[in-house]
């Protein structure tokens, strides 16, 4: 079995490596790009990064997206060491600056599968077949991880971690990690802090890590203390262009159908998420508690799709929770629910491919033609994306609702009573 394990993560790593070089986000991948060589240069990620000299190339930025990091100090301090060791290595070949981005972004979502495998394995064998296959395989994380280059799968791997973890504070460190990386998997921190012994030292240290790998670095570096938490702030209650049931409203928006709300109203509105996933963590301790393997597992999916819902900004890349607690929950709980996971992915795709217009702007790396291509592609679809978008955003929408509707309906708990203490 370990064998077939091996062979599947190598020959997910073969396909990975054969997109890593030559494509990439001209948003996102070209941000990492600027921030990893300007970091390196004792330059703050949180002030507007320019480009970087005969290794940029797109400038797909505007005052609605300017070049600047809205992620907490772990990532750009990666991307600074990762230019630090390409100015040892690369021999001035960017394709080389680029491909070594991509490499903890594809390691981290090969080992999510393996711990996806891993926690499968251990309660139910007979699931670990085809869950690594699926994960592994999967033509979104493949596009996700190795392609667009986005790093949901590096937080999201100290989550499945903790997962496997027994000791509480060894769990309670790993989604401290986790929030460090990217501050998503804070709706975690509840329900796995409460999971074992020492309930207030293990919230503590998942407040004190990512806290102290921002204030430590921020002061360190002496990057504008002001100018980086406004940016780290504004991601709050980020909105616009969305897949959740917020979203709905933007693309209305754009097509006509309704006006613009009061920017107080909008505010509201986009910080809705934070009670509402409150809420959810607090149904789901009522309802299944954080003790036991299946009590967590339905507690950090319960969170998830009510953060999903509710969050105003939920990007393609968000999926990646979801899509790793749902294979999860199939393995070990529900494996007649397969259904869910292929049909979030498959709106997900569907999604990915109107937002990204059948994926012409991953090739930029390659060919900087392609943003304006893509532009112009974009234009003379019009309205047809937008309602595209909006058409896949509502079925994104609801198969959470449909999603936590079924996990809330087994509340009466007949599949918690077996489930292994930690």
């Amino acid at each position: 079995m370990k064998h077939q394990v091996a062979v599947v993560l190598l020959a997910g790593l073969l396909v990975r490596e054969a997109f890593s070089f030559w494509t990439g986000h001209p948003f996102d991948f070209e941000l990492w790009v600027r921030t990893g060589y300007w970091v390196d240069r004792g330059m703050s990620p949180y002030d507007i990064v320019p480009s970087a000299p005969g290794l940029s190339f797109a400038n797909d930025f505007s005052s609605a997206g300017e070049s600047t990091i809205g992620y907490l100090p772990f990532w750009p301090l990666l991307l600074g060491g990762i230019y630090w060791l390409y100015s040892i290595v690369g021999f001035g070949d960017r394709f080389v600056y680029y491909f070594l981005i991509k490499q903890p972004i594809i390691v981290a979502d090969l080992l999510l599968g393996y711990l996806i495998w891993k926690y499968a394995s251990s309660r139910r064998p007979e699931a670990a077949r085809w869950v690594l296959s699926f994960w592994v395989f999967s033509p979104f994380t493949i596009i996700i991880s190795s392609v667009w280059g986005m790093f949901d799968s590096v937080a999201m791997l100290p989550v499945a971690a903790s997962l496997v973890a027994t000791r509480s504070s060894v769990k309670a460190g790993l989604e401290g990690l986790a929030i460090w990386v990217k501050s998503i998997p804070l709706v975690y921190a509840i329900p796995l802090a409460l999971s074992g012994r020492d309930k207030a030292r293990n919230l503590a240290l998942e407040i004190a890590i990512p806290l102290a790998g921002v204030i430590v670095p921020v002061l360190l570096l002496n990057w504008n203390v002001v100018t980086a938490f406004a940016t780290l702030g504004s991601t709050t209650n980020k909105g616009g262009q969305s897949m959740s049931l917020m979203g709905v409203f933007y693309y209305l928006q754009v097509l006509g159908v309704v006006g613009s709300w009061p920017q107080l109203l909008l505010t509201g509105v986009s910080l809705l998420w934070i009670p509402a996933t409150l809420a959810a963590t607090i149904l789901s301790y009522r309802w299944f508690g954080f003790a036991t393997d299946a009590g967590r597992l339905r507690s950090l999916l319960l969170c998830t799709t009510t953060f999903m819902i509710f969050k105003a900004q939920v990007n393609e890349q968000y999926a990646i929770y979801l899509l790793a607690l749902c294979l999860l929950d199939i393995a070990v709980l529900k494996p007649g629910r397969r259904w869910v996971y292929l049909a979030i992915t498959g709106v997900t795709m569907a999604y990915l491919l109107a937002n990204n217009v059948d994926l012409l702007r991953f090739i930029s790396p390659l060919y900087p033609g392609a943003v304006y291509a893509d532009y112009v592609l974009d234009q003379s679809l019009g309205e047809t994306r937008y309602a595209a978008l909006m058409i896949t955003s509502i079925a994104f929408a609801a198969l959470n609702v449909v999603y936590f509707k079924l996990i809330a309906d087994e509340r009466t708990g007949h599949l918690f009573r077996n489930s292994r203490k930690r």
